[in-house]
């Protein structure tokens, strides 16, 4: 998570300010972050998990000829599909996020909808990569000078890819 374009949501650019301000200081590469879940019971959950970046920031890419010129808002990290974590996320799936930098001096905290990637259980499991590929654009933010690519997307999407 080392940079942001222009377009970039501004949740998202200071999330990354952060981040790279407490990396100066600690060289740990991500931070951990709290992920809040609410059990089947109607408990609130809450465990650590390591965020992997953005979907299209070099993580997961969009299609297989993606050299990396995309970007979204949508944040990852990974779990194994037997955990508690998935059976709460296939339940319900709002969550709450917390990342604390201690040496920056900053907690963020964001609320919103999560989504399980390749996971066939999943009731949204059909329209995800849908929902994914509109949260998508180019990185560089050039709308005229990204033409080709949209055209790119638009092949990988009509040829079934993500």
């Amino acid at each position: 998570m080392d940079w942001y374009s222009s377009r970039d949501p501004e949740w998202k650019k200071q999330l990354i300010k952060h981040i790279n301000a407490e990396r100066e200081i600690t060289n740990e590469r991500v931070p951990v972050m709290a992920l809040s879940t609410v059990d089947v019971e109607g408990h609130p959950a809450v465990r650590m998990v390591s965020p992997r970046g953005f979907v299209g920031d070099g993580f997961l890419r969009i299609s297989a000829t993606d050299s990396g010129q995309w970007t979204s808002d949508v944040l990852t990290f990974c779990t194994h599909a037997q955990s508690n974590k998935v059976r709460e996320l296939v339940n319900t799936n709002e969550v709450q996020l917390v990342f604390w930098l201690p040496n920056v001096r900053v907690q963020v905290r964001c609320s919103g909808h999560a989504h399980m990637l390749f996971h066939p259980e999943n009731p949204n499991y059909s329209t995800l990569s849908l929902d994914i590929r509109r949260r998508m654009r180019p990185r560089d933010g050039s709308d005229a000078e990204c033409q080709g690519r949209r055209d790119e997307r638009r092949e990988s999407i009509a040829a079934g890819g993500p």
